[in-house]
């Protein structure tokens, strides 16, 4: 009698190792999209939801790649397909999910849709400097040029420093020049 608790044992843990989480291809799938290869990107993250016994963290995170290449790939309506997804699954940062379904409504003319989404990523995470450039950029495809200039300074408060929103920020006479240039590239 005493053998019989290790095998017990021995098979309780068998099914939790068969079904560990496997996240070979979705790395593959992100490297894959990186390399511009955007629909072997989603083939593979595809697969990797699939094949990859994948916890609810990495199922949305996946998920909002596969909107990523989608969108990279000129193909808007089905990134906000594939961020619908990563939406319903309630990842912590969301708001990311948010922000890229945005992007895909801007992508197809629907500033009131991106609009709402940026806006809700803004109610999740009020400092998220993206976000609040993104919505000053739909606010400016509506001629809403004051909501556009404050969520402008916004971003910039929020501590993001991009290229593009220095060219905003100098558009509607904030600054004169970058006072962060990009680094220059090492010759």
């Amino acid at each position: 009698m005493r053998f019989v608790v290790p095998v017990l044992l021995g098979c309780m843990l068998v099914p939790a190792i068969a079904s560990a989480e496997d996240l070979g291809l979705c790395y593959r799938g992100w490297d894959a999209t990186e390399a511009g290869q955007h629909q072997r990107a989603i083939e593979l993250f595809r697969t990797c939801i699939k094949e990859g016994h994948l916890q609810q963290a990495s199922l949305a995170q996946t998920y909002r790649n596969i909107g990523i290449a989608y969108r990279r790939n000129h193909q808007p309506a089905e990134a906000v397909t594939a961020f619908n997804q990563s939406i319903a699954l309630h990842p912590a940062d969301v708001e990311e999910d948010y922000i890229n379904r945005g992007n895909a409504y801007d992508d197809l003319g629907e500033t009131t849709h991106a609009l709402a989404d940026y806006s809700k990523a803004l109610a999740i995470a009020p400092a998220n400097g993206e976000a609040h450039y993104n919505r000053g950029i739909a606010y400016e495809r509506i001629r809403a040029f004051d909501k556009a200039r404050a969520d402008f300074i916004a971003a910039y408060q929020a501590g993001l420093r991009t290229d593009l929103l220095f060219e905003r920020l100098k558009i509607y006479g904030l600054v004169e020049t970058n006072p962060h240039p990009a680094p220059s590239p090492v010759q």
